[in-house]
């Protein structure tokens, strides 16, 4: 909240000593003030169309293999997948597949925070240095959920100190309502930095020739529409959360024989905070680091097939993971953001994991990939991964912040996935 007040006290001051100078329309036209996220959010939200991330960590990599492994081929220019991301098909013109991408660093068991980056010079793992850019107009920088996750983390500051995913579906919706009130604060200082600013670009029009007045009028309408989106959030079919109570069956967090629902409910939670504009960085765990979750249609955990030699039954589990993937990309297809468009489409869905393939322990060719993203990523390809650091540099310059955040890599991001 003081880092709120903060910030709309110093624009406003910078904003009042602008007009107040006679000259005003040079600085506030060539600082880009207003450009920057209208006022509000930072100059990377007006950088991409992309305003929204969701990290999808599922753990243990994947069957390496040329027939099976989750990486497709390209035939005809036509992704032609295999028996582990299989799962994808309807949704695989939305998706962005590595290849040959090894873990950059430490790979398997124990320090799961690497899949974010966490294990490198940069000081926070990406999901939450994207919270830090990307989260001042929002209530959570960032937020970690698990299903079935026990107590694993990825996001991690200084390498080490972890921010806990929360496994209770039910407490997150509790959290998501309980922020989400009508005389919300946060939203009362949007509200009221978007007049301030609205005011001063009205002034000055009067002031300015024809030319400065079209570059102003980017963002007056820039500034409306953002208050048109503020305004609306909590009208947004299933966003008026104070109207709502929790009407799903009660659920032990960790209840391995509901891992399904756990994860439909996880997802539920994850779409209707990025819907609601409660937050724009989600990570969204799929069972623990150490792979003892046991899902259901499974009698044994997913390390347990993983390393019983036993290749069918650990493909069949590997495909269902894949399954709970393509359901949660299903549903941003599916549902719309205020602009009646897919969520999809401001959307960028990450897979993220451990390892290459957990039944080895290996580093080499670890299952990264993209959905989403919409005119802003080349989807629909197979592109080379070379190191996972890399992939979340993309991840990076895709939200427009490459750059302003530390890198993972020490080559940056791979050519050919961003517009």
């Amino acid at each position: 909240m003081k880092t709120q007040e903060k910030f709309v006290k110093n624009n406003r001051r910078q904003l009042l000593k602008m007009m107040a100078g006679g000259a005003a329309s040079a600085p506030l036209i060539n600082a880009g003030l207003l450009t920057a996220g209208a006022g509000l959010s930072s100059s990377a939200s007006a950088a991409s169309p992309i305003k929204n991330v969701i990290f999808v960590f599922i753990p243990g990599g994947a069957p390496n293999g040329a027939n099976y492994s989750i990486t497709p081929t390209m035939v005809n220019n036509e992704l032609v997948l295999k028996t582990c991301s299989a799962p994808l098909e309807s949704v695989k013109q939305e998706c962005v597949f590595f290849a040959g991408t090894d873990m950059d660093g430490f790979a398997g068991h124990g320090l799961p925070q690497n899949a974010l980056g966490g294990l490198t010079k940069a000081p926070k793992t990406i999901d939450l240095a994207l919270g830090d850019m990307l989260g001042g107009n929002t209530p959570f920088s960032a937020i970690q959920l698990g299903a079935a996750s026990g107590d694993t983390s990825i996001s991690a500051v200084n390498n080490w100190t972890r921010s806990l995913a929360i496994t209770d579906p039910a407490r997150v919706f509790e959290i998501l309502r309980s922020v989400q009130a009508s005389d919300n604060p946060a939203l009362q200082q949007q509200h009221k930095q978007l007049e301030i600013n609205l005011k001063a670009v009205q002034q000055l029009q009067q002031q300015l020739g024809s030319f400065a007045n079209a570059r102003l009028q980017t963002n007056l309408d820039a500034i409306q529409q953002l208050q048109t989106e503020i305004a609306s959030t909590s009208t947004l079919p299933g966003c008026d959360l104070q109207q709502q109570s929790w009407t799903a069956e009660t659920i032990y967090a960790n209840d391995y024989s509901k891992f399904t629902r756990l994860w439909e409910l996880q997802s539920s939670n994850a779409i209707t905070a990025i819907k609601c504009g409660l937050t724009h960085v989600v990570t969204l765990l799929m069972g623990g680091d150490q792979e003892d979750f046991i899902a259901d249609g499974f009698t044994q955990s997913y390390a347990q097939i993983a390393n019983s030699g036993f290749m069918a039954e650990y493909l069949r589990y590997r495909t269902y993971m894949t399954s709970r993937l393509a359901n949660l990309i299903q549903q941003l297809k599916t549902t719309t953001d205020i602009n009646g468009a897919p969520l999809l489409d401001s959307t960028l869905v990450v897979q993220v994991t451990n390892m290459g393939d957990t039944a080895i322990n290996n580093s080499y060719d670890a299952p990264f990939m993209f959905a989403g993203g919409g005119s802003a990523i080349h989807r629909g390809q197979v592109v080379k991964g070379s190191l996972h650091t890399k992939v979340l540099d993309t991840v990076a310059q895709a939200m427009g912040v490459y750059g302003k955040i530390a890198p993972y890599s020490a080559t940056g991001p791979i050519a050919g996935v961003v517009v």
